[in-house]
């Protein structure tokens, strides 16, 4: 079950919806992602030939519940760090 959805989420005719503008929502199979780069991922094949979607674990991403369903987003770190460091000032 998913939380009331709130004002300002975004939503597709399949009648998902979600939060936060980085998301993404496929438009072929109807996963939520947390990114663009996330939801590429789960996208295999050549563009106009066979293009497909695979099942997002089996593409490597991690599934996470949120008040709206689940989102399928890049595993974090086995060490913890974030993918990217901060500059040095």
């Amino acid at each position: 079950m998913t939380a009331p959805r709130p004002a300002n989420a975004a939503s597709c005719s399949c009648g998902a919806w979600w939060t936060g503008l980085t998301r993404a929502h496929c438009a072929a199979c109807h996963t939520t992602f947390s990114t663009d780069n996330a939801a590429d991922k789960h996208r295999q094949g050549r563009f106009g030939i066979d293009r497909r979607c695979v099942d997002p674990a089996t593409a490597g991403l991690t599934p996470v519940t949120k008040p709206y369903g689940v989102l399928w987003q890049n595993p974090a770190p086995e060490d913890g760090r974030a993918w990217f460091t901060k500059p040095s000032t």
